[in-house]
């Protein structure tokens, strides 16, 4: 996320998200447990990709979807996991002046 800025637009937001979305996936392992996480992660990518609805409202749904996977399903996250997941966590944070 280093070269997106608080007041980029959701174009810039969408693209980031997809690539962190992609890099998450790329580090999930085939563990059933993850299956969830896996799901939701490749919903919102198809969903970022090809909706015509406001970046930020599907990452406000994502921010509490993703919550509710990890919480639900016991998911814990590895350190490279959770640093992508804070990342993309903050693309939603939007600075009103």
């Amino acid at each position: 996320m280093p070269n997106l800025k608080w007041f980029s637009g959701g174009k810039e937001r969408r693209d980031e998200a997809l690539i962190i979305i992609d890099d998450l996936l790329a580090t999930l392992d085939n563990n059933v447990k993850i299956n969830p996480l896996r799901q939701l992660l490749q919903s919102y990518h198809e969903e970022l990709k090809n909706s015509g609805t406001s970046t930020p409202y599907i990452l406000s749904r994502l921010n509490v979807d993703l919550s509710t996977v990890l919480v639900e399903n016991a998911i814990h996250p590895t350190r490279e996991q959770s640093a992508k997941l804070k990342e993309l966590r903050a693309l939603q944070n939007i600075r009103i002046l």
